[in-house]
């Protein structure tokens, strides 16, 4: 644990630790030990990303407002809970392959390609872009750790990468077509004060 975590991790007082961070654990998935810390290492990238574009779509379902309102919140609403599900089925795969998931803040962000929106509330328009831009950084991530399984005999996180990646790239092109919608105000369209 650095310093800069002190204030917001708590070490166990009592108990042993099982697995220290960062290693990786014999399991049956009958992968070599090397291996299996690659692909590790590549779905605690995509795990922090899902992590953090989970975020992304929540506040906006939260803060979603204007003429498209029921449509635009109903999809985020639906999109959240899947990033939600795909992030914990890379925990369970991260796991299954001896590995320990990224499970602080300060970790998660380490890892995450997928950066989350500054505080404040943003237009409709400039969040779902930010939101697509979330979605592009985490499907081409993916892409790459699927060839990655893919090379190391790991079929079974190839299956599952791809899986998500259709879930992923279908939330994608439904955000492309609200954006393309003229009913979403553009920035420079709004009256301002």
């Amino acid at each position: 644990m650095t310093d800069d975590q002190l204030g917001i991790i708590r070490e166990p007082e009592r108990g042993d630790r099982r697995q220290e961070w960062g290693t990786i654990e014999e399991t049956s998935q009958r992968l070599d030990r090397d291996d299996a810390e690659a692909v590790v290492e590549a779905l605690s990238v995509d795990y922090a990303g899902s992590f953090n574009l989970f975020y992304l779509l929540r506040k906006h379902y939260w803060t979603a407002e204007g003429a498209e309102f029921g449509d635009v919140a109903a999809f985020l609403e639906d999109a959240y809970k899947r990033a939600r599900d795909i992030n914990g089925d890379l925990a369970v795969r991260i796991v299954e392959l001896g590995g320990i998931p990224p499970n602080t803040p300060p970790t998660i962000q380490e890892y995450a390609e997928v950066h989350l929106e500054a505080e404040g509330l943003y237009d409709l328009r400039r969040s779902l872009a930010g939101d697509l831009d979330g979605y592009a950084t985490l499907v081409a991530g993916m892409r790459e750790h699927v060839d990655l399984a893919t090379d190391v005999g790991d079929s079974g996180t190839s299956e599952r990468l791809h899986d998500h990646l259709t879930t992923l790239e279908d939330d994608a092109h439904v955000l492309e077509q609200f954006l393309e919608d003229d009913a979403l105000a553009r920035p420079e369209e709004v009256d301002r004060p």
